[in-house]
């Protein structure tokens, strides 16, 4: 008699994989538990489940089942990942290790354990080196292919968190491109506050690329995240070495920095000149409500704050039909940050009025917030940001459309600089295919 098991195709899968996972040796109509535990690399604990009924041959496909009920309810063999609640404090919403996250999935039965397997799934594939760089003024991280000969090379940018974005760096690197994480602001050498922040070193950042020499430097892309999309969109306008570029839930206009030191600035210049920014006057009613949220400690929107502050300020524009390549943006419908899909509206209104001649295209998941992370992790907490001080900013979406939309944009990024850049990798350990 076949004992329960869980069977599945890998062991070993890159974070934003899924793999098949499939329940055998259990009678008719079992009713079991399958149980998710994983320690992210800051030390926060989580934990999913699932109670399925076996089919009438005593197997559970997850591509198939629908959960009785779980942390996730519906069917979706990627449910036991997006849906892990914490079981002992956040440490923080970014990881900063790129360690395997190793996932152990337990089968209950009433309350006996049948079966336990471990799977590691991986930020980075074992070949990509990773490079800290600290010279010319950058702070960055590469991950570059073993391999000398040129390939393209995609920057990306982080959110006003500050710091790299080294995990969806490497992430993006395991698909046949080189990429360079680089910091602007909030580490070491460089401002602690997104404001006044030179752009000068986007172009230093290009030109150290272009010198290596396992560098594509005709293809060389961008991608940046909220303020990062911002920045991102405003550094191609200026810098046409960049050749494609994504800007997940991207601004359309300059806006301030965000600074507890200084005035309202621009949150850039270039070459020691600041670059104007968005100086809308914001109604009296928007400013009260956000006053009596902080006051009270109700959750903070900053959503109508942005808009209004962006209103017929056609100054702090970026000039987006000067970008020298397609253009990827993807926004939340939901987005109670700011309003990432009717700036991103406008960025393509302002392509087509210029008629643009490259490809260009915004992608919006209605019911997604503002909070994009490359598919995997736990989104039970994307809807929203906890500071010390007991105060919450709310981001939007909820943990299911959230995890839906990170899944498909970023299979959507990969496809974009594949298609115009023209390298990706096919899978674990597979060889990069040219265009």
């Amino acid at each position: 008699m076949e004992l329960p098991k869980i069977h599945f195709s890998s062991s070993s899968i890159l974070i934003d994989s899924w793999m098949k996972i499939l329940i055998t040796g259990l009678s008719p109509d079992d009713v079991v538990t399958l149980k998710a535990e994983m320690r992210d690399n800051l030390g926060t604990e989580w934990e999913s489940h699932a109670i399925f009924k076996a089919d009438s041959n005593g197997k559970i496909d997850l591509r198939t089942a629908k959960p009785m009920s779980g942390t996730y309810t519906e069917v979706d063999e990627t449910g036991l990942f997006w849906s892990m609640l914490p079981v002992s404090n956040i440490k923080s919403n970014k990881q900063t290790s790129l360690k395997p996250l190793e996932t152990k999935l337990v089968l209950i039965r009433q309350k006996e354990v049948l079966d336990v397997i471990s799977l590691k799934r991986h930020f980075v594939l074992p070949e990509i080196k990773r490079i800290p760089i600290h010279e010319q003024g950058l702070v960055a991280t590469s991950f570059f292919h073993p391999e000398e000969e040129p390939l393209p090379t995609i920057i990306i940018l982080g959110g006003s968190e500050g710091g790299l974005y080294e995990e969806q760096a490497a992430l993006l690197a395991s698909y046949g491109f080189n990429t360079l994480a680089l910091a602007y602001f909030g580490v070491e050498d460089l401002p602690d506050e997104l404001v006044n922040i030179p752009i000068d070193n986007i172009e230093k950042a290009i030109n150290w690329l272009s010198s290596q020499p396992n560098v594509d430097s005709n293809k060389l892309g961008m991608m940046g995240t909220s303020k990062g999309g911002e920045l991102a969109l405003l550094s191609a306008s200026m810098f046409p070495a960049i050749k494609a570029v994504v800007g997940y839930v991207p601004s359309s206009v300059v806006y301030p920095g965000i600074s507890q030191k200084n005035g309202s600035s621009s949150s850039w210049n270039y070459k020691g000149e600041e670059i104007p920014y968005a100086k809308g006057k914001i109604p009296e009613k928007v400013g009260a409500s956000l006053g009596n949220c902080i006051q009270t400690g109700k959750p903070l929107i900053f959503r109508d704050w942005y808009l209004h502050l962006a209103e017929g300020q056609t100054n702090a524009e970026i000039s987006v039909e000067n970008i020298n390549g397609p253009v990827l943006l993807i926004s939340g419908g939901d987005d109670k940050l700011w309003p990432s899909d009717i700036m991103s509206d406008r960025v393509i209104e302002r392509l087509k009025r210029n008629n643009h001649p490259f490809y260009f295209e915004h992608k919006i998941y209605p019911s997604a917030g503002h909070y994009f992370i490359a598919p995997g992790m736990p989104t039970t907490h994307s809807d929203k940001i906890s500071f010390a001080s007991n105060s919450t900013m709310l981001l939007g979406g909820n943990s299911h459309d959230n995890a839906v939309a990170h899944a498909d944009a970023w299979r959507k990024a990969k496809e974009f600089f594949k298609e115009y850049l023209g390298e990706q990798e096919r899978g674990w350990d597979k060889t990069p295919v040219r265009k």
